[in-house]
């Protein structure tokens, strides 16, 4: 895995990017739009990968739903193991 690294500059609200391989690099980071030093570290998605095969019953994606609710439409996710 590529240490890709996630911020926000706290100065101009830029979101941006890099590539950090020492502790060095973290604490020297700059905000490549304003150049300020004044950023902060976004939590990262998760990078997950799903199998797509359609019988693959261990790795299946979980069922989306699609309805009206009072803000437009809304999505649900069903996760195993999870109940309401």
């Amino acid at each position: 895995n590529m240490p890709i690294h996630e911020f926000r500059c706290l100065d101009c609200d830029y979101i941006f990017e890099l590539l950090i391989m020492s502790k060095n690099e973290m604490d020297s980071v700059i905000c490549p739009k304003c150049e300020s030093s004044n950023v902060g570290k976004l939590m990262s998605v998760a990078n997950i990968s799903v199998d797509k095969r359609p019988n693959s019953a261990s790795r299946r994606q979980p069922p989306v739903e699609h309805h009206t609710c009072d803000t437009g439409s809304c999505d649900t996710i069903e996760l195993p193991g999870y109940e309401r």
